[in-house]
């Protein structure tokens, strides 16, 4: 299990399960919500996230058809995102106080990384999405 929480610390959330898969994300909405060359996540179903304070807090913001953002009304930190059909939750690695034993295994939609940003790391890089 693992806990989060926002910069104010007026969202808590809590994952009850292991994470499935993690990465980068280089796509201009991830670094436009995250002010930086991309974001962290980890995944999982989205049964096995618990909102477990602030709910009332949690604004949702549609990025995409299929990218729901989850973020604080009080400090705008990004929190997960529903993705894949409402079934998976995203989760940033960011705003997790415990160590979520998983570390990102792949870059994906490097094809609109920013210009100014090198990837130095040998995991495998994706244009857009992996296939399947």
């Amino acid at each position: 299990m693992t806990n989060g929480r926002c910069l104010c610390g007026a969202v808590e959330l809590t994952v009850a399960t292991d994470y499935e898969y993690s990465g980068y994300c280089h796509c201009s909405g991830c670094r436009a919500a995250s002010g930086s060359a991309f974001s962290a996540f980890a995944a999982v179903r989205k049964e096995n996230l618990t909102v477990r304070k602030g709910l009332d807090d949690v604004r949702i913001f549609q990025r995409t058809e299929d990218n729901f953002s989850h973020f604080c009304r009080n400090c705008g930190s990004v929190l997960f995102a529903i993705v894949r059909d409402g079934e998976y939750a995203h989760v940033q690695l960011g705003v997790l106080v415990d160590d979520p034993g998983i570390r990102p295994s792949f870059h994906v939609f490097v094809g609109s990384k920013a210009p100014w940003f090198e990837i130095t790391d040998e995991l495998p890089q994706f244009r857009g999405l992996p296939e399947g």
